[in-house]
C-alpha cells in the first residue's frame, strides 16, 4: 500500500513539475525574476614582476538575470624570480566576484566584470622549498570579456584585464612591479 502511495505521488510530482516548465512566474509587479548560477575555471595570462606569469583558478556565482555576484579564487602556477634578491616569488588572490552581460541572451556578446580579494605575497628561498617572507595584499582587477554561448549550460569567455594590487611591503617588490595587464580564459558552466 505504501509503495502504491509513493509512486502515485512522485508520479503527479513528476507531472506537475513537468507542466510548470514552460509556465512563466507571474507577480504582482510584473515579470519575475530569473535567478540562477555558473562555476568554473578562469586561466589567465599576465605579467608578474616583468615575467610571464600563468595563473589558474576558478569561481562562481548567482546569476540574477544578467548581473551575478559570486566569489573566485586564483594563483602562479609558475614559479616568478626576485630579480634583485634572487628568491622565487609565489602569489595568490581571492575575494568577491560580480559582473553584467550585456546583451546576455545573443550567441556573442559583451561582459564586464570585477574581482576584489585579498591574497599574499610569498618568497621563497632560491631553491622554492623554504619560506623566507610572506605578505597580504589586496587585489582590484576589472576586465572585459567577449562571451559566447555555446550551449544553454556552457559558455566560454575571453578577455583582458587590469590587475592592481596595493598593500605590497614585500622587499624589492612594489604594487607597481605586482600589477599589469593580461588576457584570460575562462569557462562558465551553469544555468543561463
Amino acid at each position: 500500500m505504501m509503495k502504491k502511495i509513493l509512486v502515485l505521488f512522485f508520479s503527479l510530482f513528476f507531472s506537475v513539475s513537468v507542466f510548470c516548465q514552460d509556465q512563466e512566474i507571474q507577480t504582482l509587479f510584473g515579470r519575475g525574476a530569473r535567478i540562477s548560477g555558473f562555476g568554473g575555471p578562469i586561466m589567465s595570462f599576465t605579467m608578474v614582476n616583468g615575467e610571464f606569469g600563468h595563473m589558474m583558478g576558478g569561481g562562481g556565482g548567482v546569476l540574477l538575470g544578467d548581473f551575478f555576484l559570486g566569489g573566485y579564487g586564483e594563483g602562479l602556477t609558475n614559479y616568478i624570480e626576485d630579480i634583485e634578491g634572487g628568491n622565487k616569488i609565489e602569489f595568490g588572490h581571492g575575494g568577491f566576484w560580480t559582473g553584467y552581460s550585456f546583451f546576455g541572451i545573443k550567441p556573442l556578446h559583451p561582459a564586464f566584470f570585477l574581482q576584489a580579494g585579498w591574497g599574499n605575497i610569498t618568497l621563497h628561498d632560491p631553491d622554492g622549498y623554504d619560506v623566507y617572507y610572506n605578505d597580504n595584499i589586496f587585489v582590484v582587477n576589472p576586465t572585459i570579456e567577449l562571451e559566447m554561448n555555446f550551449t544553454r549550460f556552457f559558455r566560454l569567455s575571453v578577455g583582458g584585464h587590469y590587475r592592481l594590487v596595493t598593500g605590497v611591503d614585500t622587499p624589492n617588490l612594489t604594487g607597481q612591479k605586482m600589477s599589469g595587464p593580461g588576457v584570460f580564459l575562462g569557462f562558465k558552466f551553469g544555468w543561463f
